[in-house]
């Protein structure tokens, strides 16, 4: 397998595109309801992820994200060719104004492949401010639907994507800004107790 360098947006989307292809969907009706995650305690804040997400594995997440900068946490929902992903930014590499933050990393996205075509952003208040922008990205043949979100959590800067094939956009979207609403600090819960 090749290595990607930070650069190199295309082909990291089409090596997630073709480890996509290889999942076989499956058949039946699926719950695609909030489920609560508690593994991302160590990154210092608490989800409610849809189902059917699973965390991925060390080796399927290296099939993914060839460059050496992976996310800490790659949840993939393979029946729906999608993906969440948390990553947690350098601390002290940051500032606590989500909208400079926003804006700087759709600087580097927009610069990165000028063929990017970005939509629409928005903030979410509840327990934690957390920005959001979405964007579409191509690869060979396919377009892909991608949201990215920032939150502070455990004195550090989340950064958060969603991925799917385009067609599906339309259906993800309304899913995943309700997924934001549910974030939530340790320190957050800690208060409430």
């Amino acid at each position: 397998m090749e290595e990607v360098n930070d650069d190199d947006i295309d082909k990291i989307f089409l090596q997630m595109r073709k480890e996509l292809q290889k999942i076989k969907p499956e058949t039946g009706a699926q719950d695609y309801g909030p489920k609560e995650r508690s593994g991302f305690h160590a990154l210092g804040f608490g989800i409610n992820i849809p189902d059917g997400f699973e965390k991925a594995g060390r080796e399927k997440t290296a099939a993914i994200f060839f460059s050496k900068n992976r996310p800490d946490i790659v949840l993939l929902n393979p029946a729906e060719h999608a993906g969440i992903t948390f990553q947690a930014a350098k601390s002290g590499n940051f500032s606590l104004d989500l909208e400079a933050e926003r804006k700087q990393i759709r600087r580097i996205l927009s610069q990165a492949d000028a063929k990017n075509v970005f939509y629409d952003q928005g903030n979410i208040s509840g327990d934690i401010p957390v920005v959001w922008f979405d964007y579409k990205s191509f690869a060979v043949d396919e377009r892909v639907y991608n949201m990215m979100f920032l939150f502070p959590a455990g004195g550090k800067l989340m950064i958060g994507t969603f991925y799917c094939i385009f067609k599906d956009y339309d259906r993800w979207r309304p899913k995943i800004l309700n997924m934001l609403r549910t974030i939530r600090t340790e320190e957050a819960v800690h208060e409430r107790i």
